[in-house]
């Protein structure tokens, strides 16, 4: 099962996709490359919004993905958030929320600077909340920074950016057979092609070790709720009534 951990499908959520047409242009992408599941992670800034209100908009989105898109003819759509992180997430009620849908998957987003040990600890603390922090993008970041975190048992996806010509993918390659990336992403926004020949050249450039990757991430989707699912559920209890 090839999955798309960090994509930003979901219309008018954030800046990654403006339209439910566009929205399903970039789920055809998607299928086009012969991905199976996508997992949609709009951007949540927890010192710009309140949960309450990003669970609102979100929501927002998936109606309209419901009302206007094909969903079963489409790759499933896993709900979910790029959390970015700033000191006391772990604190913060409803954190759970933000979770991919069905599960205690959290994909976390670190600023793009120097980790303090506050950083450091929140992250932890998310971790000791009962949740799964996945690190977003690691790519982007200076690597010795990540590997604090890596080392006390945190783990990451990478970008299929990082897996592009004349990259250095040694390290990341090294990361993924000590199983601490277990997850690789498009980062898609808007229809953009070129990110997906990125992903598709990535899991050429990777060949089996991309399989097993997959195969991590199966498992931590193993009871996410996909979005068309719960409209099946409601269409089976509406025709047994």
């Amino acid at each position: 099962m090839i999955i798309d951990f960090h994509a930003h499908v979901l219309p008018r959520c954030d800046h990654g996709c403006h339209s439910s047409a566009m929205s399903l242009e970039q789920l055809n992408l998607i299928k086009s490359a012969g991905t199976d599941a996508v997992v949609a992670t709009p951007h949540f800034y927890p010192n710009e919004d309140s949960i309450a209100f990003f669970l609102a908009a979100r929501e927002g989105a998936l109606d309209a993905m419901r009302e206007k898109l094909p969903l079963e003819a489409l790759p499933a759509v896993y709900p979910a958030a790029e959390v970015l992180v700033c000191e006391g997430l772990h604190k913060m009620k409803d954190l759970e929320s933000l979770a991919i849908s069905g599960t205690n998957v959290i994909l976390l987003e670190m600023p793009f600077r120097n980790w303090s040990e506050g950083l450091i600890n929140t992250v932890l603390g998310v971790r000791e909340r009962g949740l799964v922090p996945i690190l977003a993008h690691i790519n982007r970041y200076d690597l010795e920074n990540v590997e604090l975190l890596l080392d006390k048992g945190i783990l990451a996806q990478v970008n299929a950016e990082a897996f592009g010509p004349f990259k250095n993918v040694k390290r990341y390659v090294e990361l993924i057979r000590e199983g601490k990336v277990v997850a690789l992403g498009s980062d898609l926004h808007e229809a953009k092609r070129a990110d997906y020949k990125r992903f598709l050249h990535m899991q050429k450039k990777l060949g089996a070790l991309a399989d097993a990757v997959f195969a991590n991430t199966e498992k931590l989707l193993k009871n996410a709720t996909p979005l068309y699912q719960g409209e099946r559920e409601k269409t089976k209890q509406t025709q047994s009534v």
